[in-house]
């Protein structure tokens, strides 16, 4: 199974499209925008996002961070990612 259909089937299995992603540089939350034709080939979208340096993270909590409306990861450098309830 591909990594966009594995995230969609735990989102489904959450109940829930709050998700925050880690990659090696940044920690994205975010509301994942569901969409069949949107969220494929390996990439995944989010709206209200908040993207941190994974650097300024600390106990949890982002010291400084950017606001996005909307943003298209590549799901080939996320690291891990874990649903929100």
């Amino acid at each position: 199974m591909d990594r966009i259909k594995t995230f969609k089937k735990i989102m489904e299995k959450s109940e829930t499209n709050r998700v925050v992603i880690l990659t090696n540089h940044y920690q994205i939350l975010g509301n994942v925008y569901d969409c069949d034709e949107c969220n494929k080939d390996e990439y995944v979208n989010l709206t209200n996002v908040r993207l941190c340096n994974i650097n300024d993270v600390y106990d949890g909590i982002c010291e400084s961070d950017s606001m996005y409306d909307w943003l298209h990861i590549n799901m080939d450098k996320v690291v891990a990612y874990s649903f929100l309830k």
